[in-house]
């Protein structure tokens, strides 16, 4: 019987340049987020600083893939983020 293989699991990396990831370059943030289906999915697993617009990048990026909505865990507290609007504790870049 034919089997299927669906892509669940993503890992975001995010590089100083735009060929950072084809020159195997240092990258200073990265997160795994699982696929649940039905368009949610599970942030986890994240190391560095994310600011907006690594946020932004990183939302439109899951939305292009079907994911609206995303579950993280934000110092202990459990969220559900809209990938359609920044959530109201996104970190700041200063501005």
């Amino acid at each position: 019987m034919p089997l299927h293989f669906e892509p669940v699991m993503y890992v975001v990396r995010r590089f100083a340049t735009a060929d950072g990831y084809d020159n195997r370059d240092h990258y200073d943030l990265v997160f795994s987020v699982f696929n649940l289906g039905h368009g949610r999915a599970r942030a986890f697993a994240a190391h560095g600083e994310i600011d907006r617009a690594s946020l932004r990048e990183a939302a439109a990026g899951l939305r292009e893939r079907g994911i609206h909505t995303l579950l993280v865990d934000r110092h202990g507290v459990e969220q559900e983020w809209k990938l359609s609007q920044l959530p109201p504790t996104a970190p700041s870049d200063g501005h």
